[in-house]
């Protein structure tokens, strides 16, 4: 859950406070399951009769009592997200009453519905910043990923509407089988819009997909996505600050570091998610710790949740693996790989490992044509 991202340093300071003091001061409410889309990686989105069998969406006065509590209880930025959450009734009137609380409001969306209407709203109502997600760059990746023809049109005409009227926007790009060949083109128009672009190569199981071999699912083989992390850093670095990066990395692994074995991130710590039927999460990949915030009360769920997180370990081989700061693995993803909370994910293993040799290279490379001598031994790794 890490749609907190900031350089300001007061900021992280805030967060790393709160961490270390268990302060819930970051957090998501999961709107709704419904989406106007319909994306194959989809781990989220469920049909009206699922949502209907399963449970029903909270009132926006349900939502704003319980925000209440998390304000008191330390929580300064907060994410509305869904489904789609522009599609929740009562959504202008949740985030006025959000705004009025004093609440740092992230808001994701797919932009499809996001009109002159939905735009001017924003513009007179500032969020903290709007995470528009690209699926591709024409409506080919719309109609095949998404089930969603013209998609793509009313995408871009929502990035131009926000730009216009100065509401700040991050453009998200999640890669897959069908629109890893757009990477360049996502970047493009980033850069046209002068919007930042944030890229995600490693994508957990589709919750329609779990337990299918990897070949048959929509997200790209763990040594695909490697070549994709690659490339993207080709984009969003210059080739100095990519030898840097690349130097720093390798160097880390070669000192064989010793990682946490517990939850390191923002879930559990500081940062929480409370889903559509009410249940506080450590962060939207975990399906357990689970509270009914709302028939506990926010300060009590947040003691359970932050509690239980802090009992979950990785696994040893995993704590001690030299590839962990190329490797995404938590005690979340692994449950989602694995279907164990300290299993070891093949992979993430496997995505892990072709990073490295990719890293070396491409420092070999640019070492030799540099006519300097590599600082890390271009070796294979074994881990």
């Amino acid at each position: 859950m890490n749609h907190y991202t900031s350089d300001d340093t007061l900021e992280k300071n805030m967060i790393k406070y709160a961490a270390a003091k268990s302060v819930p001061i970051n957090g998501s409410f999961e709107l709704l399951p419904l989406c106007n889309m319909n994306c194959k990686m989809c781990y989220v989105r469920l049909s009206r009769e699922e949502m209907e069998q399963k449970g029903r969406l909270r009132t926006a006065d349900e939502w704003l009592s319980l925000a209440g509590q998390m304000q008191k209880a330390g929580t300064l930025f907060l994410l509305l997200t869904g489904g789609e959450p522009l599609m929740y009734p009562d959504f202008k009137k949740l985030y006025l009453g959000l705004k009025k609380l004093g609440v740092y409001i992230t808001v994701n969306t797919n932009g499809t519905l996001l009109n002159e209407e939905w735009a001017d709203f924003f513009a007179a109502n500032k969020p903290r910043r709007i995470n528009m997600t690209l699926y591709g760059a024409d409506e080919k990746a719309y109609t095949d990923l998404c089930r969603y023809p013209g998609g793509f049109e009313k995408t871009m005409n929502a990035l131009k509407l926000l730009k216009e009227r100065n509401v700040p926007v991050k453009i998200n790009f999640s890669v897959t089988r069908a629109n890893v060949s757009y990477l360049a083109d996502i970047f493009r128009i980033g850069k046209e819009l002068d919007m930042l672009v944030e890229t995600d190569t490693y994508m957990i199981p589709a919750i329609k997909e779990r337990g299918f071999p990897i070949s048959e699912q929509s997200r790209l083989e763990p040594e695909q996505a490697a070549a994709a992390r690659f490339e993207i850093m080709r984009y969003d670095r210059t080739p100095e600050m990519a030898h840097e990066y690349i130097d720093a990395v390798l160097k880390l692994i070669e000192e064989n570091n010793n990682y946490p074995d517990g939850v390191s991130c923002l879930a559990g710590n500081c940062g929480f998610t409370v889903n559509w039927r009410g249940e506080m999460k450590p962060c939207v990949t975990f399906d357990e710790p689970a509270v009914s915030v709302f028939d506990v009360g926010f300060e009590e769920a947040w003691h359970q949740i932050s509690q239980k997180t802090k009992e979950f370990r990785l696994n040893p081989q995993c704590v001690s693996c030299n590839l962990r700061v190329v490797c995404p693995v938590c005690v979340a993803t692994a449950k989602l790989e694995t279907d164990n909370y300290n299993g070891v994910p093949e992979y993430l293993c496997r995505y892990a490992k072709e990073t490295v040799r990719l890293f070396r290279e491409e420092q070999k490379k640019y070492k030799n044509e540099s006519g300097g001598k590599s600082t890390v031994p271009a070796k294979e790794d074994e881990q």
